[in-house]
Formats: C-alpha cells, structure tokens, sequence
C-alpha cells in the first residue's frame, strides 16, 4: 500500500495505491459517495479486487479527508467538472490513463457515469455501485420509501423539512432510522463505522451539493441528470443495486437502458451498500466482471 498526494492547480488531493499497478490486470480507480465522504469508504472493494491480483486506488476527493478542504468556496464551486478535473489530474499523475478500469458508489456511481461520458481513452470498464443518477427521480424514490416507514418517523422528518428545521436533532434522529432500513440493514464494521463517523463530522462539501441528509436535495446537484448523456458511454459496464436501496430500480434501469451492451445485479438482501451486506457475492459479481473484460 502506498499513500501519495497529487499537487494541482485547486490544492493537493490524497491518494492510496493498494497493490502493484503494473500487475498486469488493469487497475481499478474507485470513487467514493457522499458528495464530500472518504477514499477510505472504498478500502473493502479494493480489498475485493487486491483478493485477486488487481491493483485500486482509492483517494479522498478535493474537499473532503485528507485533501485540500476549500471551506473558502462558495456553495457554487462545488459543481461535478472539478471532480471530473480532479480524476483526471489523478490518472495521469499515476500513469494510468491509458489503461484502468473505474467503479464509483453513490455519488461516486454519478461521477463515474459523468467520467466515461468523456470517452476516456485507457478506460476498459465501467462498475456503477447503488449510483445517483436522475437527482428529481431519486428523492422521489427517497420519499416513496419514507411514506412506507412507520408515521412517528415519516411524520417527523416531513414536518422538520416543510418548517427549514433539518438542524433540529429530532430530524437526524429520525434520518438515522430511514439509513437503518434503506442505507445498511447491517451494524457497519468498524472500519466503515468510523468512516462515516468522521464523514458526518465535516459536511461542509455534501451540505454544499447535497443538502441536509440523504433524504433532501437542495444543494447544487439539485435537478442534476446524468442519465440523459449515457448513450456516450462506451465500454463494458455493470450496475449494482439492492433490493431495499434508495437507488431505487427506476434509477438502476434508467441506466440499463441508456448504456448499450450494460448489466444490472440485484442484490436480494442489501440496502445501499451492498459491497457490506453482500460482501461475499459483491466480490464474486465485482472480480468476475472486471477479469472477464480487463
């Protein structure tokens, strides 16, 4: 494992090479949710992918972790082209632009899809992990899933909403128990535990583009589609979603339909992190599919 920065024209972005780039499997650059969590969310898949001789990078995106925060910026700064800018900037400081494959998870799902849309010349496949695609359609999936949660929960993160009291801890408290159903169905691992620990510590980068929780959008990924543009993506790609996700099927589909040639595997038992409550079949769908392609 080796830990590096890249230096470019917005800060110093941290990264960690798990494995041997020069393996002879194309390595797998991963792509964190949030917006504004942690490289570190992403250890476990490039556990996966180290189980079999396939080297990962994992880093954590401007703003956020180790990285150079920006808390100076503006709410309007944090649009998906500095990521876009950023992943760039990240593959040909390592070498790898010319041959990689690429997996994001949430957030990092949609900023995958905004990367292959580039038609980057190195990429060989493309993982979409439980990916934000449609912002409108997702929380009105988000809200579906809160109207069939129990009314003392339902009613209180409504009423918080519809009043601009979302910093009101009765609001998080009820937040927590959606996540509990619709995030992770499982206690977290320590390690993951820890990460979205520290994640929730400093939202500054997801309140920015995100909003207050997972259940309401108003920063600037607000009315963001992806999901128009996909026709352009061009290489090998697998769609990953759980059965009791807020990735919703419309979502997982609406991706399955605009990307030629993609596949979607439905995780029966999970909610939004699948690689945690699948682990096992994760790994398995996750390696078969990148050794079959790259």
């Amino acid at each position: 494992m080796e830990k590096g920065v890249l230096k470019w024209e917005l800060g110093e972005t941290a990264y960690t090479v798990h494995g041997d780039l020069k393996s002879g499997k194309s390595p797998l650059v991963t792509l964190h949710g949030g917006p504004g969590f942690l490289g570190k969310g992403m250890d476990t898949i490039a556990g996966y992918a180290g189980n079999v001789g396939r080297a990962a990078i994992t880093y954590d995106q401007i703003g956020c972790g180790a990285s150079t925060k920006l808390k100076e910026k503006p709410q309007d700064f944090w649009q998906v082209s500095v990521f876009v800018k950023e992943f760039y900037e990240l593959i040909n400081h390592l070498g790898i632009a010319d041959n990689f494959a690429l997996t994001g998870h949430s957030w990092g799902g949609l900023l995958a899809a905004e990367v292959a849309i580039t038609q980057p010349q190195g990429l060989k496949a493309l993982i979409l992990s439980s990916p934000l695609g449609d912002t409108d359609t997702w929380i009105a999936g988000v809200k579906e899933l809160l109207a069939g949660m129990p009314p003392e929960i339902s009613s209180v993160i409504i009423k918080h909403e519809e009043e601009g009291t979302t910093d009101n801890p009765d609001y998080m408290e009820a937040a927590m128990k959606f996540y509990d159903k619709h995030v992770h169905r499982i206690p977290l691992p320590p390690d993951a535990a820890a990460m979205f620990e520290e994640a929730f510590a400093d939202q500054n980068v997801y309140n920015a583009m995100w909003g207050p929780s997972e259940l309401m959008c108003n920063g600037t990924l607000a009315g963001h589609v992806v999901t128009d543009r996909i026709g352009a993506i061009n290489v090998p790609t697998l769609i990953m979603s759980g059965k009791y996700d807020e990735c919703m099927a419309s979502t997982a589909q609406a991706y399955l339909k605009g990307i030629n040639g993609s596949r979607w595997e439905l995780f029966e038992e999970s909610s939004h992190l699948s690689y945690i409550e699948e682990a096992a079949k994760y790994q398995r769908v996750m390696n078969d599919f990148l050794d079959s392609h790259c």
